[in-house]
């Protein structure tokens, strides 16, 4: 199921993970029809079993036989695809002094990583491959980053059964906050403040004292268009990250007024005003592909040429409008100079949809090879939680609290979306007590 340069693919991230370097692990693999073995620095030889070309197909079905075993700090429990072909029911040192880890770590990793498993699936009316048909549904596992987990096990088993004096440096855990901007301002007009106003906070809301507070951000906004508190709110969230000497990504649409998906000018001044502010700061802007760019090079190119012009700088990151992500964007990504992606998550669902929470390069299927396009996967949206899941304040920082212990846990980055359009009228107090809250911890 599995070719030579996927084997190699996964095991670098295994590796990676297990015995963080500033430099790539040196290893040799040799496979047969049930198992791989790795030499890692000629030193230590390590072998795990493989599934069957059967109990692949029944692992993409979502019927595979699994076992659990605790994670390396005994507060999850890890679920485990094992070989109907090993000897073994649990990792042990053979006679040649190899460890022999009966679980296939290597198949299931790669469907993760790669997004294989997305193959042949319906998409949703965005495009997008969904959480219920994902192999983390189907065996309950999207609370957790899987592949980081197997490799903090390998780390387990490889220094208490085979080199216990095996010197590891954990790597730091991060926590970055990023941000899309989809909305650059709440009024464009009088009109249409009015209606903004009257329609939905009095009329929609009920509410007289939000009426009031927009009535205040109006005269503001009418004495200077940077007081909108959409752009205000850009500039709040650079100086809560500043605050805590935490980098951000910013991620900025780049049409013109008019063009499909358009919901600002990339050439209003304002733009280019909050650009410089988030620059300034030494954080990171993004660009945000627009709606119809993710299969689209020739639009998502000019989209990075506009931001690039207002930047004043190269853009290589990118998150895609609405997460959108297909076989056809990975060439898009690669022709148009992208080196550092933001996109993968579900926007249904929180948690761990490529099985990490390591930065990890992405794998073209098409042409069976490792691309130099890093992954920094997206755990938790706004979105998700406020619109998807419905979930109150407690629920959400419940849920929030969780997948941060397991980033912690395995060593990982914990990547949150907080739009700049969701820190006034009724969404202010989420903000606060959810992602204000967060930032504090």
């Amino acid at each position: 199921m599995l070719t030579d340069n996927a084997i190699h693919y996964t095991l670098s991230h295994l590796l990676k993970v297990a015995m963080p370097s500033h430099e790539a692990i040196p290893f040799a693999v040799a496979r047969n029809e049930h198992s791989v073995t790795v030499c890692i620095r000629e030193q230590l030889t390590v072998s795990f079993a493989l599934l069957s070309d059967q109990e692949a197909a029944q692992l993409l079905r979502g019927n595979a036989t699994l076992t659990h075993v605790p994670s390396t700090d005994g507060k999850a429990d890890i679920p485990v695809f094992q070989s109907s072909l090993s000897e073994h029911a649990q990792p042990i040192v053979n006679g040649n002094g190899e460890l022999e880890i009966p679980y296939d770590l290597v198949t299931p990793s790669f469907l993760l990583l790669s997004r294989m498993e997305e193959e042949g699936h319906p998409r949703d009316t965005h495009g997008r491959f969904c959480y219920q048909d994902s192999l983390a549904k189907h065996y309950d596992f999207i609370h957790l980053p899987l592949v980081d987990e197997y490799a903090m096990l390998l780390r387990k088993w490889i220094t208490e059964l085979l080199k216990p004096e095996l010197d590891i440096i954990p790597r730091q855990h991060q926590f970055i906050p990023s941000h899309d901007i989809d909305l650059l301002n709440r009024f464009q007009s009088p009109w249409q403040a009015f209606k903004s106003i009257a329609g939905r906070d009095l009329l929609l809301e009920y509410s007289w004292k939000a009426t009031a507070q927009s009535i205040r951000e109006y005269r503001r906004w009418r004495a200077d268009s940077r007081q909108d508190p959409y752009i205000t709110a850009i500039l709040e969230l650079v100086r809560q990250s500043e605050e805590r000497h935490l980098s951000s990504v910013f991620f900025f649409k780049a049409q013109h007024s008019g063009e499909p998906d358009s919901t600002y000018d990339i050439e209003n001044p304002n733009v280019r005003y909050c650009i410089d502010t988030i620059l300034e700061a030494d954080m990171k802007v993004g660009l945000h592909g627009s709606y119809r760019s993710y299969v689209n090079t020739e639009l998502f190119g000019v989209e990075k040429a506009r931001l690039e012009k207002i930047a004043g700088t190269p853009i290589t990151h990118s998150r895609q409008h609405y997460l959108r992500f297909g076989p056809g964007t990975l060439p898009v990504w690669q022709a148009c100079g992208i080196t550092d992606d933001y996109t993968l998550c579900y926007a249904e669902q929180p948690g761990f949809r490529c099985g990490t929470c390591h930065p990890y390069p992405l794998y073209d299927l098409a042409n069976d090879c490792v691309t130099n396009i890093t992954e920094h996967p997206l755990i938790v949206m706004d979105g998700s939680l406020l619109e998807y899941l419905h979930a109150s304040m407690e629920e959400s920082n419940g849920i929030i609290n969780r997948l941060r212990a397991r980033c912690e846990a395995v060593e990982g980055d914990f990547i949150i979306l907080w739009h700049n359009h969701l820190l006034s009228r009724n969404y202010r107090t989420a903000y606060y007590n959810i992602y204000v809250h967060q930032l504090n911890k």
